[in-house]
Formats: C-alpha cells, sequence, structure tokens
C-alpha cells in the first residue's frame, strides 16, 4: 500500500477503538479518511454508550471526513446494484473508489470492488 491517504470501513475504527495494535499500526504513516457513512456506523455501534461516543469522536478528530455528496451517492447506488452490497458498504466503498485510495476493511464483501479500487483485506 503506497498510496499517502486510506479510507477505513467501520470496523478497523472498531478495532483500533478494541486496542487492535496490529490495526493500529496499519494505519501510521496514512492520512485516514473515513466517510461520514463510517462515523454514523461507530457511533450506533451496539447502541453505544457515553464513553463510546466520546472516543469515536476523539478517533474522528485525526482523520479527514469525507461528505456523502451526489458524486458518492451515485457511485454508492451503482456499486449496490452491480455488487450487491448493503448500502453502507457501498456508500464506503464508493468514497475510496470517488478518492482513488485504498480501502481498508476486515469485510471480505469488498473482495467484490478489486476491479474498482485496491482493496486491503486485514485479518484479526
Amino acid at each position: 500500500m503506497k498510496s499517502e491517504r486510506v479510507a477505513i470501513d467501520t470496523n478497523i475504527l472498531l478495532y483500533i477503538l478494541g486496542g487492535d495494535g496490529a490495526a493500529n499500526e496499519l494505519l501510521k504513516g496514512h492520512v485516514v479518511v473515513a466517510s461520514t457513512m463510517v462515523r454514523m456506523e461507530a457511533l450506533v455501534y451496539h447502541g453505544a454508550d457515553d464513553t463510546h461516543m466520546e472516543q469515536v469522536h476523539r478517533f474522528l478528530e485525526r482523520c479527514h471526513l469525507e461528505e456523502i455528496h451526489r458524486s458518492i451517492q451515485d457511485l454508492a447506488v451503482d456499486l449496490r446494484l452491480r455488487h450487491r452490497l448493503k448500502l453502507p458498504d457501498a456508500v464506503i466503498g464508493a468514497t475510496a473508489i470517488h478518492l482513488g485510495i485504498p480501502l481498508i476493511t476486515a469485510d471480505r464483501a469488498f473482495n467484490k470492488l478489486k476491479s474498482d479500487c485496491e482493496v486491503v483485506l486485514y485479518g484479526r
């Protein structure tokens, strides 16, 4: 992964907040981009409590948050229809594709996007 900027899936953020040092190391030296979809998913993760929400906010302060603007929306719809991804995953994938940066995820469903962008599959 040679890119300076990388997009993350929600699971990577949650692993890091859970103390996964290897996931944290994977992001070192990169500008981390998170779709606002990642922000929303992380904030509602399992009915998150105040401590979890504060941790998510602190983590995301160090990231670049990419809004879900029209071109990402349109690309997400295309990915959803072509690859049968869940809509949140399609938005996250569309964000990485739109920005032309690798996507780091632990979700094998994103392997469907390998022809569209670099997918870095993280294994715990």
